[in-house]
């Protein structure tokens, strides 16, 4: 099934050597490893050709193939997802690549696909991405939190695990452009090869943002609204909150 007439790939990036959790695509959550539950998300997007797991590590790669999905074995070498991502597609027919984060069960499947919809309906947009509301001064202030702010055409302005924007009463409010940022990437194909070419920008290389490559390049990134949160699982305590979540939203302990 194409969306119009360009096919689309979900490419999920899964890496063994995680710092704080190692082997974090396997740790069971709710009984299952947590790459499946990514799947399971991808595979909830309308309109999806393919969704494929790029992975450094056989014991992943064999997790998803057992579970009927497929996958792909990428160079240790990489050092992004976006780069695994790009070693993927470079060798395959497709227009509009969706970097979905490995570690990110809660994803909104309908974002997704309004994201999809967001760079095929404009045909000079590259790159969209999503954003969560960020209403509560705790999480501004988190610089385990990245922060987004967009202009009114809902294009970003900046990103940064700093607070921004400084409010310079010391009164924090929530603003209409400003949110959390949740890693997932809407690609055409063309231009996420282009930019792995691509030296790092110094914005990059101080705020540790990928996507701020994009921005110094002057290219715009849309950022497609979202009502409802994501988190990836880094630490113990993610898994915790996600179990519980996945619970509230009716899933079941297998």
């Amino acid at each position: 099934m194409t969306i119009g007439n360009e096919t689309v790939f979900v490419i999920i990036p899964a890496r063994y050597g995680s710092k704080r959790l190692p082997g974090k695509p396997l740790i069971s959550l709710m009984g299952k490893p947590l790459i499946l539950h990514v799947l399971e998300r991808a595979k909830e997007i309308q309109g999806v050709n393919r969704v494929i797991v790029a992975t450094d590590d056989e014991r992943i790669m064999q997790a998803v193939e057992q579970a009927g999905e497929e996958a792909v074995m990428t160079p240790e070498s990489l050092v992004s997802g976006s780069d695994r991502v790009g070693w993927v597609v470079k060798n395959q027919k497709c227009d509009i690549v969706v970097n979905l984060q490995g570690d990110e069960p809660l994803i909104d499947a309908l974002a997704v696909q309004q994201a999809i919809h967001t760079v095929k309906s404009d045909r000079n947009l590259q790159v969209a991405t999503l954003g969560y509301p960020l209403t509560k001064k705790k999480a501004w202030q988190d610089p385990n939190v990245v922060k987004v702010i967009t202009d009114e055409f809902q294009n970003a302005l900046y990103f940064s695990r700093q607070p921004i924007p400084f409010f310079r009463d010391d009164k924090f409010q929530p603003l209409p452009g400003l949110f959390q940022h949740l890693g997932v990437y809407v690609f055409r194909r063309e231009f996420l090869l282009q930019y792995l070419n691509w030296e790092k920008s110094y914005l990059e290389e101080v705020e540790k943002l990928e996507q701020l490559r994009i921005m110094s390049k002057g290219y715009k990134i849309r950022v497609v609204p979202t009502q409802s949160p994501s988190f990836g699982v880094d630490t113990p305590d993610d898994l915790v909150k996600v179990e519980e979540m996945l619970k509230q939203k009716g899933w079941k302990v297998e």
